[in-house]
């Protein structure tokens, strides 16, 4: 477990030293952040009982697909925050765990959810105070998490195209993998989204955000981006459908193309086979055996046979594609 703690102010994100949740309290002119690597939520129960969560928190965060609505524990805020990342295919969860003064998230080592933190605040930092809230820190964290997962969504687009045009070039490899890979991937994702919609459309309110806070419509604002990138994430998929039935179709022409040459072979050597089958019969007296330049005369009518069924089939048509 990587755990690190910071105070945030209108200056920036400030390094501590470790400090228990006990003790950042004291302070309430201050806020706090704590941050949490941790890929294996079991392993840190004891560390986090240690810090000052509480106990339901603690065994709630083993579940995180049942806390994806933020919910109070004692005054205290939490909730899971569903997280996607592309090299791992599968939902991940990120805590986010609200304590008076101190936020504090648990999240994959690999979860891109803090970054650009350090700006996204300065931005959104509150006016009627002139310092950092956690309402301004929640918000941050998730308005950048969102502006991530729609350069993910953009980089699909570009990368699906991409696909659509290495199919049509001449004696392309693409394989079917490759369109499901991203089928799948694109599932996984919008998995992720669904989930992330239901979490902001019931925002925390109560004693963090109040009826008439500002930053409730600023919660109303990252659903409505979030439905955006749902139907963004929606049309790749749309996308790669149309792509995975050309795909079938490109493949259904090259079948036929190998079936129509084996069509060509068979037809030629038919005739071919009838000739030697003729005389390649036991019977005792056959009239064309006894003919001196036979055999040779055999060749050349065979020769003429596929001539004649080549330009035939040129004729009408068979060669054209």
């Amino acid at each position: 477990m990587d755990f690190k703690v910071f105070e945030i102010s209108s200056k920036g994100i400030i390094p501590m030293d470790t400090a228990s949740l006990e003790e950042l309290e004291k302070d309430q002119s201050k806020v706090y952040f704590v941050d949490i690597h941790s890929v294996e939520r079991e392993s840190i129960k004891e560390d986090l009982r240690a810090f000052g969560i509480l106990d339901e928190i603690v065994e709630g965060i083993q579940s995180p697909f049942d806390h994806i609505r933020f919910d109070y524990y004692n005054e205290t805020l939490y909730g899971e925050l569903a997280i996607f990342s592309p090299s791992i295919l599968k939902e991940q969860y990120a805590s986010l765990i609200i304590q008076k003064n101190v936020l504090i998230v648990i999240h994959p080592e690999n979860a891109n959810i803090l970054n650009h933190l350090n700006k996204s605040i300065q931005t959104f930092k509150s006016q009627e105070h002139n310092k950092i809230s956690l309402e301004v820190i929640l918000y941050s964290l998730i308005l950048e998490n969102l502006s991530n997962y729609g350069k993910l969504i953009l980089s699909y687009r570009d990368e699906i195209e991409e696909l659509a045009l290495e199919m049509d070039k001449k004696g392309s490899t693409l394989s079917a993998s490759d369109i499901w890979d991203s089928k799948t991937e694109s599932t996984t994702f919008q998995r992720v989204l669904d989930k992330l919609f239901y979490t902001l459309s019931f925002p925390p309110t109560k004693a963090f955000i109040d009826a008439e806070s500002p930053y409730l419509k600023s919660f109303d604002y990252l659903l409505k981006n979030l439905d955006l990138l749902k139907s963004s994430l929606k049309q790749v998929e749309d996308r790669l459908d149309s792509l995975n039935d050309h795909y079938q179709l490109v493949l259904q022409a090259k079948s036929n193309k190998r079936l129509n040459v084996l069509t060509i072979v068979q037809a030629i050597f038919v005739p071919l086979t009838l000739v030697v089958g003729v005389y390649g019969m036991n019977f005792t007296y056959i009239p064309e055996l006894e003919i001196y330049y036979g055999y040779y005369y055999s060749l050349v009518g065979m020769a003429l046979i596929s001539a004649i069924s080549l330009f035939f089939f040129y004729r009408n048509g068979w060669f054209d594609h």
